[in-house]
């Protein structure tokens, strides 16, 4: 995954990331609380956070389990150095890596995305959520919070129409505006269908979608 448009883009986003983070993302308190609540029946999990930037997702899964060890991967360096002054627990681990090449341990009862995976090729995505189900324990949860293309172009018409409208009724500076619609430009969504049948090839059980509004949805699979 190592695209340095993708880096260079987040490390000059980070300093006002979290700011317009909550505008920028539509119910964005119901999309990753559904993360959060997929993971309620784990006592003190080893967690690992795909893709973690500042910390937005981690930071609500450390309220929940507040006695796990988790560990924050991004291949961002400014993304990794805020979640840090956001944390003071011995608990935590940052990795500053390609998720789709580090060697991760195997045996984490959670692992988590958001808003990450999208800006892989498919044929990325793929190999991913297999390594992801490698480092899974027996009874783990992988949870990806992401984004999808239309099933059809008429349908990502309409994800996109939505996408823009939102960030227009949004009061975010237009000069961050323009700065997020940049970053679409580099996103490679796959179709949720094609999704969820990757995640079934692989072995992954009781696959399910939690949530959805538009191309925002809530993905998960267990080991």
């Amino acid at each position: 995954m190592e695209n340095k448009e993708v880096v260079d883009a987040f490390n000059k986003a980070s300093t006002d990331y979290d700011k317009y983070r909550k505008q920028a993302i539509p119910n964005m308190d119901i999309y990753y609380n559904t993360v959060v609540n997929l993971t309620k029946n784990y006592s003190d999990p080893k967690i690992l956070d795909l893709g973690a930037g500042t910390g937005i997702l981690t930071e609500l899964l450390y309220k929940q389990h507040p006695n796990s060890d988790i560990t924050l991967v991004d291949l961002s360096t400014e993304m990794l150095n805020i979640a840090k002054n956001k944390f003071n627990d011995k608990n935590f681990k940052y990795i500053e890596a390609d998720y789709l090449t580090h060697d991760f341990d195997k045996d984490y009862d959670i692992i988590v995305s958001s808003l990450s995976i999208h800006h892989l090729t498919d044929e990325e995505k793929k190999v991913l959520y297999k390594r992801i189900y490698n480092f899974l324990r027996t009874g783990g949860v992988f949870i990806n919070a992401d984004q999808v293309c239309g099933a059809t172009e008429y349908t990502e018409e309409i994800y996109k129409k939505e996408d823009a409208s939102h960030l227009n009724r949004q009061n975010i500076p237009e000069k961050e505006k323009d700065i997020l619609r940049q970053r679409r430009l580099l996103d490679k969504p796959a179709k949720l269908l094609d999704t969820i049948q990757w995640y079934e090839d692989i072995g992954y059980k009781n696959v399910d979608v939690y949530y959805k509004y538009y191309r925002y949805f809530v993905i998960a699979g267990e080991k």
